[in-house]
């Protein structure tokens, strides 16, 4: 045999014996990353959400609370914390017709430089508003009843995902008995 593939094969070997522990080395270090120990909720204060949307946005932690923060004839305010934290606040509101984008600012000075065609929706990456259609309640003839979305304590930001979230949410709440 000659040297050249004596030196290969023992090059052959030590990878072999070598790979394994570069895999467990590997594998040992995603095992220092913190969990999602809690289950994303799938409704806030009685509106379905989205939950696979909805944990994009919240982070790793052992408790996930959903807390009414608001309950009134007019508004109905939702907050989701995070060991402690809170992470998004969710809003229904009833106002005087307006744009969307009217209300919005009137909820938050973030930049939203996201539209729909329709004009129902304006969002950013971490904060979505709407506007439902069809949606009448005798307490509140002459209003229109307006949705929001801020996950202004999350670090993700991904504005096709809120997007996703405030169409779902806000087509819940046209279903909703809020609306009738």
């Amino acid at each position: 045999m000659n040297p050249i593939s004596m030196s290969c094969r023992g090059r052959r070997a030590r990878l072999v014996v070598a790979l394994p522990a570069l895999l467990v080395a590997l594998t040992s270090c995603t095992g220092d990353e913190e969990q999602r120990e809690y289950a994303t909720p799938k409704s806030l204060c009685g509106s379905r959400i989205d939950s696979d949307e909805l944990a994009k946005f919240l982070p790793p932690g052992e408790e996930v609370s959903v807390k009414a923060t608001a309950d009134t004839s007019k508004a109905s305010r939702c907050a989701v914390s995070v060991d402690g934290k809170r992470i998004v606040f969710t809003a229904q509101e009833w106002w005087n017709d307006m744009s969307v984008l009217n209300f919005a600012l009137g909820m938050t000075d973030a930049k939203l430089d996201h539209r729909t065609d329709d004009g129902r929706f304006v969002y950013s990456e971490n904060q979505a508003f709407g506007k439902t259609e069809g949606c009448r309640n005798s307490e509140h003839a002459d209003q229109v009843l307006y949705t929001a979305i801020q996950a202004t304590g999350s670090d993700h930001k991904d504005a096709a995902a809120m997007k996703r979230l405030i169409s779902d949410y806000t087509k819940d709440v046209e279903e909703s008995k809020s609306c009738r």
